[in-house]
């Protein structure tokens, strides 16, 4: 089996070679070709040759456009500070305030540099994949987009004591990611993912989540050509998960690597897609021998669960992080067999 076959099964529930597997590598394509970040992060054709490093180095049944949304603030006009070994972030929002959205010109996807990298990035990384591997599009959803333009701090209070602002802001963010997640679909991304920051249960509470995030997304997901995988966003997301349950085009889940399966399996029902594994920021912590364990006793819990397919949960696999520590996820899946 290639691994567009292998995801497919997998999302079929039928019998498979192995357990697909996808670490989430979107950085770390940087240190296989070192590449510099500030130019990994704007050169479409770096970063798609970080990812064509990724896919001979690893072999994952996934590869990723950049996991690195502070990029898509600069289409808003924020600035950013790049970082020798990791992402960059925001340094500055481009507004500060509710009130400056009405000044704020919203950026053509089709048009704006820094999201055409995004674009380029994934046709380029899918031109050469030819179908054999899926490519997921990271992209937040419009709950969470406001925080590029204007900070997390602000975005927040916006939602907890501005709520009709709040809302009027997301309406008007619909249009623009709705444009942006399709257009990446037709670049070549095979589906979807969206941390759902502004779902958890870390960051909001569940008035808010069902009220606020939730209308929001149905909305913005119901006018996406395209399947969805809806990604914990940084903390457990058990809480809300059921919150989460039956948004369009949705065909898998992201756990968090401290979210019970089991208990997730029991809200999410037998047919969807949960994927599970160990938390990719910590990963360079353990041992090679650690990570396969745990990813082997992962596999053992989930083996009569044909749905199952395991990732590294969290953001990026830090650059640092030993080659054999990645190693051990695709060989723990190719030595515990067959589903």
């Amino acid at each position: 089996m290639n691994s567009m076959e292998r995801i497919l099964a997998t999302l079929g529930g039928k019998p498979l070679d192995r357990r697909a597997v996808a670490p989430v590598l979107s950085l770390y394509g940087a240190r296989l070709t070192n590449c510099p970040l500030d130019q990994y992060y704007t050169d479409p054709y770096s970063y798609a040759r970080g990812q064509s490093a990724v896919f001979r180095t690893f072999q994952p049944d996934v590869l990723f456009s950049p996991f690195n949304f502070p990029s898509i603030g600069l289409a808003f006009g924020s600035e950013l500070h790049f970082f020798a070994d990791q992402a960059p972030n925001i340094s500055r929002p481009a507004i500060g305030t509710a009130e400056e959205w009405d000044k704020l010109v919203l950026p053509d996807p089709d048009t704006e540099p820094h999201l055409l990298f995004l674009r380029e990035a994934i046709r380029q990384i899918a031109d050469e994949c030819q179908g054999q591997v899926p490519v997921a599009a990271v992209l937040p959803p419009p709950v969470d987009l406001p925080v590029l333009a204007m900070g997390m701090e602000s975005w927040l209070e916006t939602i907890l004591f501005k709520p009709d602002e709040a809302k009027r802001i997301t309406d008007r963010v619909i249009p623009f990611f709705v444009h942006l997640a399709n257009g990446l679909l037709e670049s070549g991304a095979t589906f979807i993912v969206m941390p759902c920051a502004f779902m958890s249960p870390a960051i909001v509470t569940r008035e808010v989540a069902s009220t606020f995030a939730r209308p929001a997304m149905e909305k913005a997901m119901a006018l996406i050509k395209g399947p969805m995988v809806l990604h914990h966003g940084g903390a457990p997301v058990l809480a809300h998960l059921d919150l989460l349950m039956g948004l369009p085009s949705t065909v898998a889940f992201g756990l968090d690597h401290l979210d019970n399966i089991e208990e997730a399996r029991r809200i999410a029902g037998p047919d969807i897609v949960l994927f599970g594994g160990p938390c990719g920021p910590n990963l360079g912590r353990k041992t090679a021998t650690e990570v396969e364990e745990e990813c082997l006793a992962i596999l053992e819990d989930r083996r009569k669960d044909a749905h199952f397919a395991l990732f590294t949960a969290g953001a990026d696999i830090p650059m640092s992080t030993s080659p054999e520590n990645i190693h051990a996820i695709p060989k723990a899946a190719e030595s515990y067999g067959k589903n």
